[in-house]
């Protein structure tokens, strides 16, 4: 009889299987299709892995974000962003992680989810740290409103969380606005700051990270963990109301 854990997995091993030859057979099969089951099996392997991690124990890590946090572009789960920094921060403990990004997710997927569910999981015991990289997605579709959005996200937090920049990845422009009001929230709530790299290797379809973008990022997101909390600049304007965290719903 199958395990609760070997299920995902051998949906993900199947998924990814068939992904595979959907790549191959080009034309015969849709891409669209093909990244559906990519999507799908790495967030198999997570949901496998991430019961592993809340049956553990040992310093949590809890991973907010969208499609690049579940690993897509990547090979395989190990080698995403993720899966680098989690190894790197085994090596100095036991850590572990509960991935609770979403593929295709924006900032109103991490308000309306993805919070609440980081809420439930440290109702007992804080996370040790909590990292959120959010707004790809968003850029891509032009979400409006999405500065005021991303301040909620951030004034929700713990202090000492890591938050993202917005890279610029496949052809969309940098987002030079949008990284002044991470920076600004990332200083008034003493989160840490991921500087991301823009297109460092990207994947098949030149819109997300490969292998080596994904190791890009985990430097930046270890530099970050390491490093200290981000301090106001002089020339912020003390005048720019602090947005207050999202309610506890409950």
């Amino acid at each position: 009889m199958s395990s609760p854990l070997q299920v995902p997995r051998m949906r993900a091993t199947a998924r990814r299987v068939k992904a595979g030859g959907e790549r191959f057979l080009g034309g015969v099969l849709p891409g669209a299709s093909s990244r559906r089951l990519r999507e799908a099996a790495f967030a198999d392997d997570w949901a496998a892995a991430n019961m592993e991690a809340r049956a553990a124990t040992g310093p949590l890590w809890v991973v907010l974000g969208d499609s690049v946090s579940q690993g897509i572009g990547a090979t395989t789960r190990e080698v995403s962003y993720v899966g680098v920094v989690h190894e790197l921060l085994r090596r100095r403990d036991a850590w572990r992680v509960v991935n609770l990004s979403r593929a295709g997710a924006g900032v109103a997927d991490v308000l309306g989810r993805q919070l609440p569910e980081l809420v439930a999981l440290t109702s007992e015991q804080p996370a040790a740290l909590v990292s959120c990289v959010i707004g790809i997605e968003d850029v891509a579709r032009r979400t409006p409103g999405l500065d005021t959005s991303l301040r909620q996200v951030i004034a929700a937090l713990p202090a000492g969380s890591v938050v993202g920049t917005i890279p610029r990845i496949g052809r969309g422009g940098p987002n030079p606005a949008l990284d002044s009001v991470i920076r600004e929230e990332a200083a008034r709530h003493q989160l840490r700051i991921a500087e991301l790299p823009s297109n460092p290797g990207r994947g098949r379809d030149h819109t997300i990270l490969g292998d080596v973008g994904h190791s890009a990022w985990a430097k930046a997101v270890i530099a970050a963990i390491d490093g200290p909390p981000a301090e106001i600049a002089s020339t912020t304007d003390p005048a720019i109301p602090v947005v207050p965290a999202v309610p506890d719903p409950n």
